[in-house]
């Protein structure tokens, strides 16, 4: 059986108040989606946090999530949040493409 992970609620709360993100947290921490889940339950439980707190950063972080651009390889269609100019599945040059984001306004003429 796997030892019980300490993390402490002063500093996860010092994180959550600085807006580091979910994946961040994971790293730092150590711990898997369902252990921040299970953190979250504990901060909760502790009155440190409000189930609206965490509804509401999750919502943020799925809208942040959609402002970041997907960039996408026309050769293979390899997708990735990271920006490449060479694709790393198929190797193809694709520094003169568009990102989706942008392609996607384009095709479908919704400029802001």
């Amino acid at each position: 059986m796997a030892a019980t992970k300490k993390i402490s609620a002063k500093a996860i709360m010092t994180d959550l108040k600085a807006g580091v993100s979910d994946s961040e947290l994971m790293s730092k921490y150590g711990i898997s989606f369902q252990g921040l889940q299970d953190l979250f339950g504990k901060l909760i439980e502790a009155g440190l946090a409000t189930q609206a707190y965490f509804e509401k950063r999750a919502a943020t972080q799925i809208e942040g999530r959609k402002e970041e651009t997907v960039r996408t390889c026309p050769y293979c269609g390899y997708s990735s949040m990271d920006q490449f100019s060479e694709c790393p599945r198929c190797r193809q040059d694709v520094s003169e493409w568009l990102d989706t984001m942008e392609l996607t306004k384009i095709l479908t003429k919704t400029f802001e």
